[in-house]
């Protein structure tokens, strides 16, 4: 065999499918095998592999074992004179495995190279070829200095970039998307260092190689087209820490005992101020709506106060207020998905302004602190009815003409249509015929693959959502059974995510009647009232306090009940779920037998009104067991798993906190 090629692929189905075609395209004439080690993915690779591409040696590990060690499990099985370490992200040409094997035949020095990596757009990826990150080459980087003088060897030689990109070069370290090797060397050196999960892998292997008296050679003559970090996008957070992590790991491996304490220490510092910069960017991006209405509000009451009384110096006055309304419009914006599903819906922030508006000038007139000029306060709301909303309205129109051709990610609702039938084919033809509705068709959520436009198994749905950035799911009229309906609404209900299901009957819908008509499509949106944040919140904030104080009142009694009358203690659980009550040695419950269980409504595990502590065989919870609730008070009702279905189905739909606590009082009268 002349060449083993391994890829490690994670969620990057369709550039793995780009890949392993340049692939076959540039094996021609060569005896090459091709190793797909999948970490776990859930978009379907494993599948796609096995029905595709057939003669790929595929190992589908069921947990992400990172970079190296997936690497390093493909290594042991192939048998290839060379081995080609490629990225799933990437095209190769149809020369680039003749034009590697031939270099690396005619350089028996080499022990590793890599060849032109470009990025999509044709530039060169500066990563493809650079030195090891000592003190006197990061420091520059660090500095910006490399970026200010590309073409000084002295200062640029993090990336190399005074380098001719047409010049073959012996380098420190080409890039992991593409390592060009000799298999005995690799077994040599025991391949990848698998403390590296994902990251600086690629940096230590050449260093190793070099090390071992063998040269790292940059070879221009054919190239690559890489898609970077494809594979890594779905947690930003966590690749920054595991990132800098590999870089201290290399640094302590390699440069500890090379240099002296204050350069070590000097460069540790500076990895972790790099990375305190990028964690820094990226919460700018992730709040940079946030803080643009801000900016907005906090101008427009600069101009209330200009209009009203001619200069700012009863500006300090108004900071309180300015911040108090913006706190209530940001939670009424969150709540109505402005930041994250819809950023740029100009009603839904004008919608939300108004609320916030009449809730800040309405505790004016309680909190006579923040009570000053009601006028300037009406001016700047009126300002900000205009500068709020209306910076969206213009980034929409101003992206109208490119929304025609193309959904703009920005300005489109991520959407993926649950179940991948006729129905749901046919409103994914509309969704992808009118990007202008507003909604960026991702893919289909099945059970299976069978529809070659699935992205995900519904059981993987959650992570689904969060993986793909999912903003929106449209359910079909024949996905399936109500509790399958209601058991994913309730997995579902703390993400930032519209729920929308196309009905066969109007009357059979769940949730509020919010009607969206889409070219023959009726769309009602699905919401549980109970799911809202503030009614989940208000929930919870009964059962603590109202828990407490039961715990406080009873406590004496419950002491002397306990000691004087020689209860004992018996768990009970349902699931994961587990609580005590007390009862006689005779299995009696009487008197304070429940005051324990005021101490698991205080956990968490109860609440006071909730599910039956056991639910009938073949239904699922859908909220807390309860000290009582809709079910435990119909007691002549036969529960059987249809029957419990539909009183969650009531109360998850219906709930309030006047319902609660009706709930809780005809509970009371009961028991006297």
């Amino acid at each position: 065999m002349d060449i083993s090629v391994i890829i490690v692929s994670y969620n990057v189905r369709e550039f793995l499918h780009q890949s392993l075609l340049s692939i076959e395209k540039a094996a021609a004439g060569l005896k090459v095998e091709i190793f797909v080690v999948d970490n776990a993915s859930i978009d379907g690779t494993p599948e796609f592999v096995r029905e595709h591409f057939p003669a790929v040696h595929l190992i589908a590990n069921t947990e992400n074992a990172g970079f190296g060690a997936a690497n390093n499990q493909a290594l042991r099985e192939a048998e290839g004179n060379y081995i080609l370490f490629l990225n799933p992200d990437t095209i190769i040409q149809e020369d680039t495995l003749s034009v590697m094997m031939d270099y690396m035949d005619r350089h028996p020095e080499c022990g590793l190279s890599g060849c032109k990596i470009l990025n999509a757009d044709g530039s060169l990826q500066l990563a493809c070829r650079r030195s090891f990150p000592t003190p006197m080459v990061t420091l520059p980087k660090m500095l910006g200095l490399s970026a200010l003088f590309p073409k000084s060897p002295r200062l640029a030689r993090y990336n190399l970039t005074f380098l001719d990109p047409e010049q073959e070069a012996e380098v420190d370290a080409v890039s992991g998307s593409f390592m060009f090797t000799r298999k005995e060397l690799m077994l040599d050196l025991g391949a990848f260092d698998e403390r590296f999960f994902m990251y600086g892998e690629d940096l230590d292997l050449c260093y190793r190689v070099k090390e071992a008296g063998y040269s790292v050679n940059y070879v221009p003559a054919t190239s690559i087209i890489h898609y970077k970090g494809e594979s890594s996008k779905q947690a930003a957070f966590d690749n920054i820490l595991i990132f800098y992590k590999a870089m201290d790991v290399f640094v302590q491996k390699h440069f500890a005992l090379r240099f002296s304490l204050p350069y070590t220490l000097m460069l540790r510092t500076g990895i972790l101020t790099h990375m305190t910069g990028r964690f820094l960017a990226k919460l700018l991006k992730i709040f940079r709506y946030p803080l643009l209405d801000a900016l907005f509000l906090y101008l427009s009451f600069v101009l209330a106060l200009l209009l009203r009384f001619g200069d700012l110096d009863l500006l300090p006055n108004y900071l309180f207020i300015t911040g108090l309304y913006f706190l209530i419009y940001s939670l009424a914006a969150s709540g109505m998905s402005v930041y994250r599903s819809r950023p740029l819906d100009f009603t839904r922030s004008a919608a939300a302004l108004a609320g916030g508006g009449l809730l800040s000038g309405f505790l004016t007139f309680f909190l006579p602190q923040i009570a000053h000029s009601r006028l300037v306060f009406l001016i700047a709301f009126s300002i900000s009815l205009i500068f709020i909303p209306g910076w969206r309205l213009i980034v929409k129109l101003s992206s109208s003409n490119h929304r025609k051709s193309h959904a703009d990610e920005l300005l489109a609702l991520r959407t993926a249509i649950v179940g991948a039938d006729s129905e749901g084919q046919r409103i994914a033809a509309i969704l992808s015929e009118r990007p202008d509705l507003g909604y960026l068709f991702i893919g289909f959520l099945d059970r299976d693959f069978s529809n070659p436009r699935t992205v995900g198994r519904l059981s993987d749905i959650r992570e689904l959502v969060q993986l793909k950035k999912l903003g929106c799911l449209i359910f079909t009229s024949s996905f399936g059974p109500t509790a399958e309906l209601m058991s994913m609404m309730s997995e579902l209900q703390d993400l930032d995510l519209e729920l929308k299901i196309v009905p066969e009957n109007l009357n059979m819908i769940y949730g509020k009647a919010s009607i969206e008509t889409l070219e023959g499509i009726s769309m009602v949106e699905m919401e549980f009232s109970l799911h809202r944040p503030f009614n989940r919140g208000m929930k919870r904030f009964f059962d603590l306090s109202t828990s407490l104080v039961g715990l406080i009142i009873f406590a004496v009694p419950a002491l002397g009940y306990r000691l004087f009358r020689g209860r004992r203690t018996q768990l009970l659980q349902s699931g994961p779920v587990r609580w005590t009550v007390w009862e006689t040695p005779k299995g009696q419950r009487r008197g304070l037998w429940w005051y324990p269980l005021l101490f698991s409504v205080l956990k968490g595990n109860l609440s006071f009104v909730g599910d039956l502590w056991n639910i009938p065989e073949g239904s699922r919870r859908m909220y807390k067991p309860g000290l009582t609730g809709l079910a435990q008070m119909e007691r002549d009702v036969t529960m059987d798993a249809q029957e419990h279905s539909r009183f969650m189905t009531f109360y998850l739909r219906n709930y309030s906190f006047s319902m609660d606590v009706e709930i809780l009082l005809k509970t009371l009268f009961k028991l006297q």
